[in-house]
């Protein structure tokens, strides 16, 4: 039967609130705070970097913040403060402005068409997984460019192929050039004089007129000086229109002595004409017409020209609609066919180019460098890789990326102040009654647990493709931040006895040699715990990313593995924590947690199925979840009276300050050169001989104290 009537201890009741309320607003950003530079563009090493350097800060703000508080008693107001410093700065995070360099990709010409071109560096190829996924759609993806046109070369593609003729022959009024006159032929009251040969600027050509769909009937007067001295009194000071016959270059005279032109239609040799032919500057596409249909590409006549006689523009900014189902992969590098582009005022135009073998051995010509953005999110993302891969951590460093880290750096310092405050207000709530702080502390599990979940799922929801939006966490966060400063208010912290003089008992007190060994051990789990908190996401991302369908719910997974962390593992293990210290004692706790988290990175090094990370999410209970009470309750145990926050801190910051401080700067930098797996090998390898180290430097500790002590006294006790 259930007892008729509960006993609840109202005064525990605002910090059970707390622990909740800060880890639900802490779990939706925390874990994710990684992924989320690595989206950014940051590179393991310098994630790594990062967070080899926060932690020191917050070596540094805990036992000093902690040391104030003892000494001026004012825990409560401190632990508050912190609290909204910590919303103020991950808020501030969200705000920080995109300082990324522009996605850039080159034009690449073969085949006849204008193709996207993106290279991988040393970190590629590209991912095969997006590739065949782009390859499979049918649509169509528009991007807006702004491509460099410094080339002359790249000029003149675009006006011989892409057909702009405001940009290239709105300049020239005439054209001038000899004509090999092959005949005339009269057709009512019109003769045409046919031409077989041209010569333009010095260079021969054959002036065929553009047919079908391509024709346009230049119709331009020109003043043709004959060679046949007949032809030429005829024509007189006449104009002859510029028209086509049989696909050939011809003049057209109408309305004027053409029966006289027909009588020498017979002359075998009529000769040559200097026709000097007036254009229209405001329908430039005629000298275009003139140049594409004769191949005057050489010419001077037809290189291209910008309007009065200027400079051509830098750049050529235009609307590409590229066809996603032509992206593949070469080289190391991917294409993507641009179909057609639209300029700013609205012409439309396809951009041919020459074929491949026109421009085999001078690519770099052709190769303008572009900026581009799309409205399709794939797109995006494979341009950005490249560009990434491209930089290799070499320009990190950015505007960017310093005010990621300052605000970083101080969420770190407000969350380290608030965690060990909350620890040594718990412990002071608690009395003499220390084994019931892991019922306490369950209920941060509990909600670290239930919104790192959810907050999964939701960003999974809210994102398209692999780019995540981080939005919603940081909306939950401030929820749930905010109702922590809320309930926090209600808190009561009772006066302790204080210290007279804090910092000579904290000294002597670390000059014990078995306090010296809870130190290092307290550093050995603070190297497996960075190595988890900054790279477990990465590493679920990396094995995810082995199969195409993997990356889609990334986020769920690695929220699902943060639920499984806290309700599989920590909170049955918080709750129970106190029984199993006294049944263990802490000594044996702490090898044993060496030895959970070396089995538990052993398997992490074998997993080829991101699913397979679920079940391993179990040692959470063991890694943390009798870790945290051991490390807090055995520093309470050993602190002399009114230094009961120092110590916390003083403890709290040799854990995260020095502990995961190395374990992020050695995971990055082992993750950066080897992988994930090898990485965690590793790392368990190394967790394994620390506890085998631990346990004899305890089996040494007790034979010492046995010695010392001389036969019938008391063993030291295992705490």
């Amino acid at each position: 039967m259930f007892p008729s009537k509960m006993n609840v201890n109202k005064k525990l009741l605002p910090i059970k609130g707390h622990f909740f309320l800060f880890n639900a607003g802490t779990a939706p950003l925390v874990p994710f705070l990684s992924t989320y530079a690595r989206q950014l563009g940051f590179s393991p090493s310098t994630v790594g970097l990062m967070y080899t350097v926060l932690p020191l800060f917050g070596l540094v703000a805990k036992p000093l913040f902690g040391v104030v508080a003892d000494r001026f008693k004012i825990q409560k107001s401190l632990f508050i403060l912190f609290q909204v410093v910590t919303i103020i700065s991950f808020s501030a995070i969200y705000f920080i402005p995109d300082a990324a360099a522009p996605l850039a990709v080159q034009l690449d010409c073969g085949d006849s068409a204008t193709a996207l071109r993106a290279c991988f560096g040393a970190a590629g190829p590209p991912d095969r997984c997006r590739l065949a996924a782009l390859a499979g759609l049918h649509g169509t993806a528009q991007c807006r460019m702004n491509c460099d046109m410094t080339s002359p070369k790249m000029w003149q593609t675009v006006c011989e192929h892409w057909h702009m003729p405001q940009y290239c022959y709105s300049s020239t009024a005439r054209v001038q050039y000899s004509a090999r006159v092959a005949g005339l032929t009269s057709d009512g009251s019109c003769v045409f004089i046919a031409s077989s040969d041209v010569t333009l600027d010095g260079l021969s050509y054959k002036p065929r007129c553009r047919i079908g769909l391509g024709y346009v009937d230049i119709n331009e007067p020109c003043s043709l000086d004959c060679g046949n001295q007949l032809l030429s009194s005829l024509i007189g000071s006449n104009k002859a229109n510029m028209s086509c016959l049989d696909n050939m270059l011809s003049y057209r005279l109408c309305d004027y002595n053409v029966q006289a032109l027909a009588n020498i239609t017979s002359d075998t040799d009529v000769g040559n004409c200097q026709a000097s032919c007036d254009l229209d500057p405001r329908s430039p596409w005629r000298l275009m017409e003139i140049c594409e249909g004769w191949g005057a590409d050489a010419a001077a006549t037809c290189q291209p020209k910008s309007g009065g006689g200027q400079h051509f523009p830098d750049s050529l900014a235009f609307d590409g609609t590229v066809l996603l189902s032509t992206t593949l992969s070469e080289h190391n590098c991917v294409y993507i066919q641009l179909n057609h582009i639209q300029l700013d005022d609205g012409s439309i135009h396809y951009p041919y180019c020459g074929s491949r073998a026109a421009y085999q051995v001078r690519d770099e010509l052709f190769h303008s460098t572009c900026n581009i953005s799309c409205d399709h999110e794939m797109v995006n993302e494979l341009f950005k890789s490249a560009s990434d891969s491209q930089t290799d951590g070499q320009t990190q460093y950015t505007t960017q990326f310093w005010l990621f880290f300052t605000f970083m750096i101080v969420s770190w310092i407000g969350q380290a102040v608030v965690v060990t405050f909350a620890d040594a207000i718990c412990f002071n709530l608690l009395g003499t009654k220390i084994s019931l702080y892991g019922k306490q502390r369950l209920w941060g599990s509990v909600g670290w647990g239930i919104f790192s979940l959810v907050t999964g799922i939701l960003i999974d929801a809210f994102s398209e493709g692999a780019v995540k939006n981080y939005a919603v966490a940081f909306i939950l966060m401030l929820v749930f931040m905010s109702g922590d400063v809320l309930v926090s208010c209600f808190l009561k912290v009772e006066t302790t006895k204080m210290s007279i003089n804090i910092l000579a008992d904290v000294g002597s007190l670390l000059t014990s040699l078995p306090t010296l060994v809870f130190v290092l051990w307290t550093i050995g789990v603070g190297l497996c715990t960075g190595l988890i908190w900054q790279f477990l996401f990465w590493h679920i991302e990396d094995i995810a990313g082995l199969s195409c369908d993997g990356a889609a719910h990334v986020k769920t997974l690695q929220g699902l593995a943060s639920a499984i962390q806290t309700f599989g593992g920590e909170i049955p293990f918080l709750f129970v924590s106190g029984y199993l210290l006294r049944k263990f004692g802490h000594i044996n706790t702490m090898s044993l947690v060496l030895f959970a988290f070396g089995v538990r990175f052993m398997l992490y090094s074998v997993v080829t199925n991101p699913w397979w990370i679920l079940p391993i999410e179990m040692f959470q209970g063991i890694t943390f979840g009798m870790f945290y009470p051991t490390m807090t309750s055995y520093a309470t145990v050993v602190s002399p009276p009114g230094t009961e926050t120092t110590v916390q801190g003083l403890v709290g910051a040799v854990f995260e300050g020095v502990g995961t401080a190395l374990g992020s700067l050695a995971g990055g930098r082992l993750y950066a050169a080897l992988g994930g797996w090898k990485t965690f090998r590793y790392f368990g390898a190394g967790a394994l001989l620390a506890c085998a180290a631990h346990a004899l430097a305890q089996c040494v500790l007790r034979r010492r104290d046995t010695a010392l002590a001389g036969p019938g006294t008391p063993k030291r006790p295992a705490h």
